[in-house]
């Protein structure tokens, strides 16, 4: 940023009682010195102005991304067969006959940030639908919780984050509490189906 600074220009001469008259016009008339006068009170503004700009862009502060990692520790659904964590941290069926899987796990993104994306990575090789999805419950209003953002986790290796959409992307813990759902359905005995993390991105700002 460059300095800033204000020279005035005007520069007042006494009048002498008795010697000078009065008068508009003139090297030493009113409107000369009241035209110096005028453009000075221009240019300090002009300064105060650089002032306002200098003094905002020093209070703001710049969006920062930061990611929250997460280990896929997912807790057991009733009535559901749970994910098992083996010693590696990677979330599994505990049984290749296993055709449908469900857990959930708490999230507690920092307050006020703008939510970015949700990843999940892992392999699912079979032919089953295995769905990652960030859930919003309400603290303030009975209902059931809201879905905000879903990965689609099939084909093979996965590991591709989804957006969250505007509206929903705004972390309020006053208002809501947050968990991710992991749900395996319709798959058969074989392949390969695990889960290694889950992520999401979020701006500071």
């Amino acid at each position: 940023m460059t300095d800033i600074s204000f020279s005035p220009t005007f520069k007042h001469v006494a009048w002498v009682d008795n010697r000078d008259r009065v008068a508009a016009s003139g090297q030493n008339g009113f409107n000369v010195r009241f035209d110096a006068i005028q453009k000075d009170l221009e240019n300090l503004s002009k300064v105060v102005g650089q002032i306002d700009t200098g003094l905002k862009a020093v209070g703001q502060r710049p969006t920062v991304k930061r990611l929250l990692s997460l280990a896929p520790t997912f807790s057991p659904v009733e009535n559901r067969v749970a994910w098992v964590l083996d010693a590696e941290g990677v979330a599994s069926r505990s049984s290749a006959t296993d055709t449908s899987l469900s857990g959930i796990l708490t999230v507690a993104p920092p307050d006020g940030v703008q939510l970015l994306t949700l990843r999940a990575t892992g392999q699912n090789t079979g032919n089953g639908s295995l769905n990652v999805t960030l859930f919003r419950t309400s603290l303030v209003t009975i209902g059931r919780p809201e879905p905000i953002a879903q990965v689609k986790c099939s084909g093979g290796a996965f590991g591709e984050a989804q957006p969250i959409p505007s509206g929903k992307d705004r972390v309020d813990m006053a208002r809501f509490s947050y968990f991710v759902d992991a749900s395996l359905a319709d798959a058969t005995a074989g392949g390969s189906v695990y889960i290694t993390s889950v992520q999401l991105s979020y701006n500071v700002d």
